[in-house]
């Protein structure tokens, strides 16, 4: 999904056309949330954490120690700005939903290079 949401972002006449920033920002906190719930069930060591969003990200504040879990939280809840239409503001910008992305995928490389472990 980070993938789609970076080509939508990267497309030359699609970033700067209606929505697609707002879209690129769906589908981020898509990813994000994957994220989310995959680090969830490592940190408590079952393999589905049930729960809503917000009881997730409690998990990830209070059980989660490494920078990993705040990136995480902190992009939710700007994706989640992002994704919610209100008349009287602004759609989030290109550039504004790539800083989110960018911060979730360096977030997600840091994973991978410790193997599977946050630092």
């Amino acid at each position: 999904m980070l993938a789609r949401a970076h080509a939508l972002l990267n497309a030359p006449e699609g970033a700067t056309a209606g929505n697609s920033a707002r879209l690129a920002a769906v589908l981020t906190r898509q990813a994000v949330e994957e994220l989310i719930d995959a680090r969830c069930a490592e940190l408590c060591r079952v393999p589905i954490v049930a729960g809503s969003a917000r009881a997730k990200l409690a998990v990830l504040k209070s059980l989660d120690a490494t920078t990993y879990g705040a990136v995480l939280i902190d992009a939710w809840h700007q994706l989640t700005v992002f994704c919610h239409h209100h008349a009287y503001a602004l759609s989030p910008t290109v550039a504004e939903v790539r800083a989110q992305c960018d911060a979730v995928r360096t977030g997600v490389e840091v994973l991978a290079d410790t193997g599977g472990r946050a630092r």
